[in-house]
């Protein structure tokens, strides 16, 4: 078996510039703070990759977002980074931009009713003027 081209660890402030360029890259908002975040590095320690956990009202995680530098796609980045967080909560949420649909049902999520969204995480949907580019989609997972 192949050694993975990257690593996997919590987030610092220090990597918020490079985490905050791929998320605009993909029109995301910056991300306010490491807090909750995990970060694919690659053998010189510089980010390739991230996932934001945020504990929703509701109890339960949420993905917001999850984003790959565009270099580093089709190396299993994403894919790495979702099932790390899957492994340590057991239970995860999101809501995926419907390009990236097809992405999370290879991972085994399925389409869930907008009400098991947290409103604070569904509320980045709602009045958002890309909604009909972006076909958004509440999906979630659990581990058995």
């Amino acid at each position: 078996m192949t050694e993975s081209p990257f690593s996997i660890r919590d987030g610092r402030e220090a990597d918020l510039a490079y985490l905050n360029a791929y998320a605009a890259a993909e029109g995301m908002d910056a991300l306010p703070s490491a807090t909750g975040v995990r970060v694919a590095v690659n053998d010189e320690d510089v980010p390739v990759g991230f996932l934001r956990l945020q504990k929703g009202e509701n109890g339960v995680f949420h993905v917001n977002p999850v984003v790959s530098c565009a270099t580093w796609r089709g190396w299993g980045v994403g894919r790495a980074l979702v099932e790390e967080a899957l492994a340590r909560v057991g239970e995860l949420y999101l809501v995926a931009r419907g390009a990236s649909v097809p992405f999370y049902r290879a991972l085994g999520f399925k389409e869930v009713p907008w009400d098991a969204i947290a409103p604070t995480i569904a509320a980045d949907c709602d009045g958002c003027e890309m909604r009909g580019e972006c076909a958004p989609l509440p999906m979630g997972k659990k581990v058995l």
